[in-house]
């Protein structure tokens, strides 16, 4: 499939996302200036949204794995 032609979600409700599955603000945008370095400036925006969604996902997995049980259900519970 070529990543051209589908749909690609705004930047503001990825971020809006991985705030609601934990992530300050800092750390969403650390993720992305981190995400734009990976990616390089020849990366097409479908690669760089790749690259910014896997490092969201990562931190928010990292984040999980340390934070003690019930702020994990808490977590839950919120979505």
């Amino acid at each position: 499939m070529d990543n051209g032609y589908y749909a690609i979600p705004r930047l503001q409700a990825v971020f809006e996302g991985a705030k609601r599955f934990g992530l300050s603000d800092e750390e969403v945008w650390r993720a992305f200036d981190d995400s734009l370095d990976e990616t390089g400036a020849d990366a097409s925006v479908a690669e760089y949204l790749d690259e910014l969604t896997g490092e969201l996902a990562r931190r928010i997995l990292c984040k999980q794995r340390r934070a003690p049980t019930d702020e994990r259900v808490a977590a839950r519970e919120r979505l």
